[in-house]
């Protein structure tokens, strides 16, 4: 350890307090992405982030777009080496507050936890509010010691919406954020043991399919046969796609050595069943699980909306219904070329289908070597006592292929969140365990390049 760390142990330690307050703080706005819920929280948000980052030593530039703000926190240095963006996002998921053992998802909550030391619980404490504040307390550390580095904190506000602005907000401060390395902690472990560095994330192709057969609902009885039946038909059309190839094309597979590092990624078949609440599985197989979440694409149906839906059964046709589904893309496969595949197929099925894209996102594939996924590796296994596997991410985070384009920098991601911390789910939560590794995770990166 270089005489500038000597001091780490102890400020992790003191951090506690600190992180408690701040993630209360934050956790307590309810940023629900906006065109969700009213943008005003989020502005009133943006405004106590503000203040909170200010107090933590940093410059603030509250980033205006076509949306909601972003906002970008400079810890300076004078002559740095590096300069390095750590992305974050402060909006967060909408929460049904009768799913929640807490009264109120927005109210933060500390339970002491014998495995995880202490518990932080509410809306947004992993995803990802927890995670922003280990890379700010980690800068404070930097700025103590006046590391020659500069670390900028960049918070999204509409990423749980696809980010539709925040090529705005790259765009407006291209030369700010151009640096070595933008470094993403939105990420998760596939398991409490075995910590792991994301490699990639899957892309995504959102859209709904809409049949309208008559002006309103019929009697089956009158009309059955000779009727056409919407959801019957749209139900049709998700089992052709599930048995179709168009959507599988361009896919490549993994490397030999990914492969390798999936199976070293501590993945656990009924840890992931338990941490997601999953009582049926479509495979079982662990290998078989890694790779269908993290290298092969997938298409999932969201939702099938028409017809009654009350108890018991009443005997009518809808007279319309929409389909909502995904795709999930690997890298080489492009949403472009999919969603003109998806409406020739879907043409060729049923032409009175209205079909309708919702978003899509482009797969990423980060650096696997070089002195910044090396500075991240080295962080990890000096935090949590193990080195990291290389896994992938079956999620997509739209920001990210993003500032890859624009700012013309590689994006590389350090992990903090687990499964059972409830990512988008009730009950949503936080741990010491891992905020306290995150911050000496981020502190051991900023370390080895700011010795350039």
């Amino acid at each position: 350890m270089s005489d500038v760390l000597q001091d780490l142990p102890a400020f992790v330690a003191e951090s506690e307090p600190w992180f408690r307050s701040a993630l209360r703080t934050l956790v307590e706005q309810p940023t629900v992405s906006p065109g969700v819920d009213d943008p005003k929280a989020i502005l009133a948000g943006i405004e106590v982030a503000r203040q909170l980052l200010s107090d933590a030593g940093a410059e603030i530039d509250v980033v205006p777009s076509g949306g909601t703000p972003a906002i970008i926190a400079r810890f300076a240095h004078p002559a740095p080496k590096a300069k390095v963006v750590i992305y974050n996002h402060f909006d967060v998921q909408p929460a049904d507050a009768s799913k929640w053992e807490q009264d109120d998802p927005f109210r933060f909550e500390v339970r002491e936890d014998p495995e995880r030391e202490f518990l932080y619980l509410g809306r947004g404490t992993t995803d990802d509010k927890g995670p922003a504040l280990c890379a700010v307390r980690a800068a404070q550390w930097v700025a103590r010691h006046n590391l020659p580095i500069e670390v900028i904190c960049l918070w999204e506000t509409e990423e749980e919406i696809g980010s539709p602005n925040f090529q705005d907000v790259l765009e407006s401060r291209r030369e700010v954020l151009s640096g070595d390395c933008v470094i993403v902690s939105d990420t998760i472990w596939p398991s409490a043991a075995q910590p792991a560095i994301s490699t990639g994330l899957r892309g995504g192709l959102f859209a709904t399919a809409r049949l309208r057969t008559g002006a309103k609902e019929t009697h089956s009885g009158l009309t059955g046969g000779p009727a056409r039946n919407p959801l019957r038909e749209l139900a049709g059309l998700a089992t052709a796609i599930e048995s179709a190839a168009f959507w599988r094309l361009d896919a490549a597979d993994p490397s030999a050595d990914e492969v390798i590092s999936f199976t070293r990624s501590g993945f656990d078949v009924a840890y992931f069943r338990e941490s997601h609440d999953l009582e049926r599985l479509a495979t079982e197989l662990p290998l078989e699980m890694m790779l269908r979440l993290w290298a092969r694409p997938t298409f999932e149906v969201h939702g099938l909306v028409g017809g009654y839906q009350g108890k018991g059964v009443k005997s009518t046709i809808p007279g319309e219904g929409e389909l909502k589904f995904s795709f999930r893309l690997v890298p080489e496969q492009h949403p472009e070329r999919l969603w003109g595949r998806l409406a020739e197929f879907v043409r060729a099925y049923n032409p009175d289908i209205e079909l309708t894209r919702l978003g899509s996102f482009t797969p990423y594939r980060g650096p696997i070597e070089g002195p910044v996924h090396q500075a991240i590796v080295h962080g990890m296994t000096q935090a949590f006592g193990i080195e990291p596997a290389l896994v992938r991410e079956g999620g997509s985070i739209g920001a990210v292929p993003m500032m890859n384009e624009i700012l013309g920098t590689p994006v590389h991601f350090l992990p903090l969140s687990l499964p059972e911390h409830g990512y988008h789910a009730p009950n949503e939560r936080f741990d010491w365990k891992q905020a306290k590794g995150g911050i000496a995770a981020f502190v051991h990166v900023f370390e080895q390049l700011a010795r350039g």
